[in-house]
């Protein structure tokens, strides 16, 4: 490959990608605070964040706020860098970059079905941002990684492709992040291909057997060096050394006087010299990737509907940390598209489909039937709230009435059981509310129902509702006349009413005993 080829695919991983310490190595034999101070000279992108971080430093990261992308490799790089300076992916940008990624996560791995990068990117990314091995789109990329390794033990960039040198170490990174043992035969037959593959000068080329040329570079000195790090080798240590030299000291040979890393002897400083030197601090400074991964506190479960000017556009319950989050995650599943544009106090959302805010005219949200007083980006959700998108005259209030729900549920299983009766009258034309529904103790097998009635006190007809907020019990198994709440909808003349029952059933499997809360929220709409 001649060096044309090779920046080009270097700066191609630039776009297209966008911690913990085996060894500090001896920083005396290399300058890597002249390191530092070159990148600190250079526009800050994902790489140059994880290479300060590795070096201890805390750099500004509000550069990636605003990022967005069109592949799962956009967001990759940038979720990375945002893990290393202690910064959650989900919540700190504009946009929920974890939810971006995972929505490109298809057919049992993520990205392009065609590409490996993608996945092993994807894997080092979601683990960095918290999510857990577990997950379904870590546990599918890492079984892809492991399923298209060559014989030789390499990975390649594409799959069915060639192996080179640094998908491999990126690749054994990913593995053993997501849990795989260092021992394993994929990390042992990868680690002997990078071996294979060193050149008698300590340093690593980025495909042993290319026709185009097999020098060592930078670039690929610095991932391996982090991969052998990451299964507990010294990379400066003698089993890594040919002809006396390690592949930290070929890396150290390509220190230019300016601080930055040459790809190549003697091929000078390029657009791709900041990316290629964070590589090398990253590595010098005894680091392998993900740099850093932070754990954060989960996100909550909330129940949501989107009210578009012709009715209902998408319901139903997902994990978001706010208001503003929550359509960025549910439109590629609802199917909407929406716009959310800037402005002097915050981030706004403007449009879904074609229901875009005009004069007095737009979307506003409520959490429990109650109107925010501050952006949706800013409201911090709670596990079983409710949340309206609602389009419509900015003097918009959610009316309805709330009933307070409330059991205690005992340990071990019973037979189905009998309503405790009674009835609880409220109006829903009014914002009010306030009665108990209690269930009392309850069982798991039992059934407990109660009767309410709702009553239309107001002035025409109505259109009635239900939502629940709050313990996941009440969420999951609460019905109204024999059908989930989330189904249920009645229409009430003027004056007239309704008696329906509202019943708890609680699974015989159901094992977290003890006092349960929430709220049972009717709201109405003029029909």
């Amino acid at each position: 490959m001649n060096n044309i080829n090779k920046k080009l695919l270097r700066l191609f991983v630039l776009l297209s990608l966008g911690a913990l310490a085996f060894l500090q190595l001896n920083l005396a034999r290399g300058d890597v605070n002249s390191a530092l101070v070159y990148l600190k000279t250079k526009s800050p992108n994902p790489w140059i964040t994880m290479a300060l971080v590795a070096a201890g430093e805390s750099p500004d990261v509000d550069y990636l706020k605003s990022t967005t992308g069109a592949s799962a490799t956009d967001y990759e790089a940038p979720i990375l860098a945002l893990a290393a300076a202690g910064k959650n992916a989900r919540t700190f940008p504009d946009t929920d970059l974890v939810a971006a990624l995972k929505a490109f996560h298809a057919g049992g791995q993520i990205g392009s079905a065609s590409t490996l990068n993608d996945d092993i990117f994807g894997v080092l990314a979601l683990l960095a941002s918290g999510e857990p091995a577990s997950d379904s789109a870590v546990t599918d990329a890492k079984n892809t990684i492991l399923n298209n390794q060559n014989a030789n033990g390499g990975w390649p960039f594409a799959v069915g492709g060639n192996p080179d040198t640094n998908m491999t170490a990126m690749a054994i990174m990913a593995l053993i992040s997501a849990g795989v043992d260092k021992t394993d035969s994929h990390i042992v037959n990868a680690v002997n291909y990078l071996k294979s593959a060193q050149n008698d000068d300590g340093g690593f080329p980025y495909d042993p057997v290319s026709p185009w040329g097999t020098n060592s570079d930078a670039s690929s000195d610095a991932w391996i060096i982090s991969a052998i790090s990451s299964v507990g080798e010294d990379p400066d240590g003698s089993s890594w050394s040919k002809n006396g030299n390690s592949p930290v000291d070929h890396l150290m040979s390509l220190q230019a006087d300016g601080g930055y890393f040459e790809y190549q002897e003697g091929t000078g400083e390029d657009s791709f010299s900041p990316v290629t030197t964070s590589y090398a601090v990253i590595a010098l400074t005894g680091k392998y990737y993900p740099v850093g991964a932070t754990s954060f506190p989960a996100v909550p479960n909330v129940d949501y509907k989107i009210e578009g000017s012709t009715g209902t556009i998408c319901e139903g319950s997902v994990n978001a940390p706010n208001a503003l989050n929550l359509v960025v995650i549910i439109a590629p599943t609802c199917g909407f598209t929406y716009e959310i544009v800037d402005t002097s106090f915050g981030p706004y959302l403007k449009r879904i489909n074609d229901d875009e805010a005009h004069d007095l005219v737009g979307w506003l949200y409520a959490v429990n039937f109650v109107l925010p007083n501050i952006g949706a980006a800013d409201y911090d959700l709670e596990n079983g709230d409710y949340v309206i998108w609602h389009f419509g005259n900015f003097n918009w209030q959610p009316g309805g009435a709330e009933l307070n729900l409330s059991a205690n549920v005992l340990p071990g299983t019973g037979d189905g059981g009998g309503g405790d009766g009674g009835s609880i009258s409220f109006t829903v034309n009014v914002l009010g509310g306030g009665n108990n529904l209690g269930f009392g103790d309850i069982v798991p097998g039992a059934l407990k129902s109660q009767d309410i009635v709702i009553v239309n006190n107001g002035n025409g007809s109505i259109y009635i509702e239900s939502a629940v907020s709050g313990n996941e019990v009440f969420r999951d198994f609460l019905n109204i006349d024999g059908i989930s709440w989330r189904n249920f909808s009645l229409n009430l003349s003027e004056g007239e009413s309704d008696e329906s029952e509202v019943n708890l059933q609680v699974p015989s499997s159901y094992s977290k005993p003890g006092s349960k809360t929430g709220k049972l929220i009717f709201w109405a709409t003029a029909n």
